[in-house]
C-alpha cells in the first residue's frame, strides 16, 4: 500500500520513520558513550535534575535526521544550504556540550555564519528591495528563533518536544501544499526536511521525557533552533507580506513569546543592563519555570506548554489557509487571545512567586527550595 502512495508522501513517511528508528535505537549507544567519556550534566543548586545526567543528545539528533533526509538522494540548493547550516550548529553545540566553555559571543558570530551561508544558497527573507537589509532581517530571525530555543531547553521533554510540534506544522503545509497542486511543489523537500526533524525527536523524546536519561545539551538545541528557524524563513506562507511574516512566528509562538516576555522583564527589572549581559543572563524565569511556581509538576508544565504550541500552530495554518479578510483577521484575533492568557499566567505567576518570596517559613520549619531553574 505504501508503495502505491505518490513519491511525496511515501517519502514523508520513509524518512520520518527511519529518522525515529536511527533516533531510538542509537540514542542508547550514544549515552553509554558519553558516560564512559564523562559527559554529564552536573547537579548543582540551580538545576532541577537530582542526579548527574549525560548530555549531547542532539549529536543522535542529527545524525538520525541527516541519514534519513540523504536517503532519498534528491537534492536542491535551499537543501544544501539549510543541511550545512544545521551541521555547524551542531559541531559547535557539540564542543560546547563535551569540554564546555564556547562563549556566547562566539556563537553568535556562528549564527551570522549560517546565515550567510543560508542567503548563498538562495534561502533569505525577501521582504525588502534591498539584499543587504534582507539579510540583515533574516540574521535577526536566525539569533532570535535560536536563543529562544536554547531558553526553553530547561525541562525534561520541553525543547525536543515543541520542535516536534513545529516541525508538525511545517509538515502538515508541506502535505497541503502537494494535496492542493497534485504534484511536486517547491515545498516538497521542506516537507522532507520537516518529516526528518520529527522522527529524529520522536526517538530522542523516547529517553529524554521525564525522568530523562539524556539532554540534548547546546548541540540539540542550537541545531534544531537554527533548523526551525530556516524552515521558517523559506516556506511560502502567503503572497500577503504581513500575513506571510506571522505564520511562521504563530507556528514558533510559544519559544518566541517565551524569549521576548522574559527578555523585556529582564531589562525592566534591570537585571541586563548591556547588550553582552542580554546573551549571556540565564536565568530561571521562563514560561515553563513560572508554570511550576503556580503548582505545575515539571510534567504538567511541559504538557501544558505543548497544547500551546499546538494550539498557536494551528492558528499558523489557519491563517495561511484563510481565503478572506475576515477569515485572517479570526485567526489573528484567535492568537492574541492564546497570547494575553500566557501573560495573564506569567504575571500571576511573577505576583505569586514575589508573594511566597516575602512570606517567612513558621519557626523550626526549614523552607523548602522551588524545583525552578535550568538544568
Amino acid at each position: 500500500m505504501l508503495w502505491q502512495l505518490h513519491y511525496w508522501p511515501r517519502t514523508y513517511i520513509q524518512v520520518g520513520c527511519a529518522a525515529f528508528v536511527i533516533s531510538a535505537l542509537g540514542m542508547p549507544v550514544l549515552i553509554y558513550l558519553l558516560r564512559r567519556y564523562g559527559v554529564f550534566d552536573r547537579v548543582s543548586e540551580d538545576k532541577i535534575h537530582t542526579h548527574p545526567v549525560v548530555r549531547g543528545g542532539g549529536i543522535m539528533i542529527f545524525l538520525a535526521f541527516a541519514i534519513a533526509v540523504l536517503w532519498p538522494d534528491y537534492f536542491s540548493n535551499p537543501m544544501k544550504g539549510v543541511i550545512l547550516g544545521g551541521f555547524i550548529c551542531l559541531v559547535v553545540g557539540a564542543v560546547d556540550d563535551i569540554i564546555g566553555g564556547v562563549p556566547a559571543v562566539f556563537k553568535l558570530v556562528t549564527l551570522l555564519v549560517v546565515t550567510l551561508v543560508l542567503s548563498r544558497y538562495g534561502v533569505q527573507l525577501k521582504l525588502f528591495k534591498s539584499e543587504a537589509l534582507d539579510i540583515v532581517v533574516t540574521l535577526l530571525w536566525i539569533v532570535g528563533v535560536t536563543s529562544a530555543f536554547n531558553g526553553i531547553d530547561n525541562m525534561d521533554g520541553l525543547a525536543s518536544g515543541v520542535a516536534t510540534i513545529s516541525s508538525g506544522m511545517y509538515l502538515t503545509i508541506a502535505i497541503q501544499a502537494f494535496l492542493a497542486a497534485g504534484t511536486e511543489t517547491s515545498l516538497s523537500w521542506f516537507g522532507m526536511l520537516s518529516s526528518g526533524l520529527v522522527g529524529a525527536n520522536l526517538g530522542f523524546l523516547v529517553y529524554n521525557f521525564k525522568p530523562a536519561k539524556i539532554f540534548m545539551g547546546d548541540s540539540g538545541s542550537f541545531f534544531l533552533g537554527f533548523m526551525v528557524a530556516a524552515l521558517g524563513v523559506m516556506g511560502e506562507w502567503s503572497t500577503h507580506r504581513i500575513i506571510s511574516c506571522t505564520i511562521p512566528v504563530l507556528i514558533l509562538g510559544v519559544p518566541i513569546f517565551d524569549f521576548g516576555y522574559i527578555l523585556i522583564a529582564r531589562i525592566v527589572r534591570g537585571e541586563t543592563r548591556t547588550l553582552r549581559a542580554v546573551i549571556e543572563h540565564c536565568g530561571t524565569d521562563h514560561l515553563s519555570h513560572r508554570l511550576t511556581w503556580m503548582g505545575f509538576s515539571q510534567s504538567q508544565s511541559v504538557l501544558f506548554i505543548y497544547l500551546l504550541a499546538v494550539a498557536l500552530g494551528v492558528t499558523g495554518l489557519l491563517l495561511r489557509n484563510s481565503v478572506s479578510p475576515v477569515d485572517s483577521m479570526l485567526a489573528l484575533m484567535q492568537g492574541g487571545a492564546i497570547l494575553a492568557i500566557v501573560v495573564i499566567l506569567m504575571s500571576s505567576a511573577t505576583r505569586r512567586r514575589a508573594a511566597s518570596e516575602t512570606a517567612m517559613p513558621p519557626a523550626g520549619i526549614p523552607e523548602r527550595r522551588g524545583v525552578e531553574g535550568p538544568r
